[in-house]
């Protein structure tokens, strides 16, 4: 039997929360800060875009991943079987992360928040996708010289491990 697609990103989205969560838990002082999204894109997201237009946006979660309102991230998870080829990277060419970075821009936008899209493949660490000059002008600011990865057009690919090793204050405004 098969494995059920929904199930797995699901559970995903699960794993990731608890991750962030605990990441996080001193700062939140929360045990879960961070849950999967019922939702997950399913009302505002894809073909219910327009939904933006006509509904009052103020509580509504955006990305797979419900975040602690002063959070400066949407977070949009996937997990698939196979990564992408070398060379696709290399030509700059992965249809499947343009419409999963065109889905996680459109959420960030949405929730006035910056892009994460975080990417699973089996036997292959988690990955972030994060915005280029959000990311470097970030870690300038606070003198961070971490070591990066890849880049996919104008987004920078490090691990979560990475990601999540980055100060507090990357990830929540001042409260």
């Amino acid at each position: 039997m098969g494995v059920n697609g929904k199930q797995k990103g699901n559970g995903f989205e699960r794993k990731i929360a608890n991750i962030l969560s605990e990441r996080f838990k001193e700062h939140t002082g929360l045990e879960q800060s961070f849950r999967r999204n019922i939702d997950s894109g399913s009302f505002f997201g894809g073909k219910n875009q327009q939904r933006a237009q006509t509904h009052d946006l103020s509580k509504a979660s955006f990305g797979d991943i419900v975040v602690p309102e002063n959070f400066k991230f949407s977070i949009e998870c996937k997990f698939y079987k196979d990564a992408p080829s070398f060379n696709s990277l290399l030509k700059q060419d992965i249809k499947q992360w343009d419409i999963w970075l065109k889905q996680a821009t459109q959420d960030c936008i949405n929730s006035n928040q910056n892009m994460a899209l975080i990417i699973k493949y089996n036997n292959v660490e988690e990955i972030v996708l994060i915005n280029s000059l959000l990311l470097h002008s970030v870690l300038i600011d606070l003198g961070i010289n971490l070591p990066i990865f890849l880049k996919y057009k104008e987004f920078t690919i490090i691990t979560l491990t990475q990601f999540l090793s980055l100060p507090n204050n990357v990830f929540f405004y001042p409260q």
